[in-house]
This record gives C-alpha cells, sequence and structure tokens, in this order.
C-alpha cells in the first residue's frame, strides 16, 4: 500500500512540473503575464532577431530579461527600455547621427538602470548586452556602432537626476511588466 500511495504522490508531483513547465515553455508564467514563445535558432538568423508580439524587444531578449529577474518589476522595465534601445543601436549602426542619438538615449537608460540598482547595473547591463550580441553579426553592428561615436561627447545627468532618466514612474510599484 505505502508504495502505491508513494508512486502517486510521485506521479502527481511529476504531472504537476510538466504542466507549469510546459506553461513556462509556450510563454505564460504565475503571474498572467504572457511572453513570446522562444524563438530558438531562427532567431539568430538575422541582425535584428524575431519580436512577435511587436514591442521593439527580441523575443529571446524580452524571454531572458522576465525569466532573470522575475520578482522585479521595475529592473525588468528599465531594461526592457534598455533593450529596445539597443535594438535601434543594431539597426543604425551605420548611420553616424543615429548611433549617436541611441548613444545619448543608452545613456539614459543606463541613468535608469543605475538609480535602480546601483552598482549592481554594471554587471546588470553587462550580462544582457552580452545576450543581446549573441551573434557576429550583431557583435559586428555594434562594433560599427561604437566606432560612428568616435570623437564625440555624451554628457551624462547629475545623479541626482537619474530618477529622471527612467522612461516609466520609478516610484510605482505596481506598474510594468
Amino acid at each position: 500500500m505505502r508504495t502505491v500511495k508513494g508512486s502517486l504522490v510521485v506521479l502527481l508531483f511529476y504531472s504537476l512540473v510538466v504542466f507549469v513547465s510546459t506553461g513556462l515553455a509556450q510563454g505564460e508564467n504565475n503571474r498572467g503575464f504572457v511572453l513570446p514563445p522562444d524563438p530558438g535558432k531562427a532567431g539568430k538568423e538575422t541582425l535584428l532577431g524575431i519580436d512577435r508580439d511587436g514591442d521593439g524587444v527580441r523575443d529571446d531578449i524580452q524571454r531572458y530579461i522576465y525569466f532573470t529577474y522575475p520578482d522585479d518589476k521595475k529592473l525588468r522595465l528599465g531594461l526592457t527600455y534598455y533593450a529596445r534601445e539597443f535594438q535601434g543601436v543594431l539597426k543604425y549602426a551605420n548611420d553616424r547621427e543615429a548611433a549617436y542619438d541611441h548613444a545619448i538615449k543608452m545613456d539614459r537608460h543606463s541613468e535608469c538602470l543605475w538609480y535602480l540598482k546601483g552598482e549592481e547595473a554594471i554587471d546588470i547591463c553587462r550580462a544582457l548586452r552580452a545576450k543581446i550580441l549573441n551573434t557576429k553579426e550583431r557583435s559586428m553592428a555594434y562594433i560599427k556602432y561604437s566606432d560612428n561615436l568616435g570623437g564625440r561627447i555624451i554628457m551624462g545627468s547629475p545623479q541626482k537626476e537619474w530618477k529622471d532618466s527612467c522612461s516609466f514612474d520609478a516610484d510605482d510599484t505596481e506598474g510594468g511588466q
């Protein structure tokens, strides 16, 4: 009798694991937020990747942000704006003026992330950048973008204004993703 009971418990546990992991694989999570499906290898075939939901962020990056920081809405929102701007960096890497415009906006998003996470933002941005630049084509576009910034100066905001660099209400604890 014990082995049957134990087997039922194990079977129920594995059924629950399969149910939950299937939902997550399809984009659902326990907070009701629906993520796009993982684009897999197809997401690496073009410079800008796949953005099925049209939010301006590659699906693989949107999923990375959500699953890496599931309990930090503000950080997810800040990283989403950062990642959206990074798409512009890659798309217009060959345009010197557009590169400068994107660099200014990237700086503002970085200030917001510093406001939210302090020095930890360095490692958070570094990890996200590595995920974004996950192909040779993307890395080469980023190098071209960087080259187009040569000789240009970007003035950062004073630290006391970094909260204002957020493209959302950084004090709102309910909003966001």
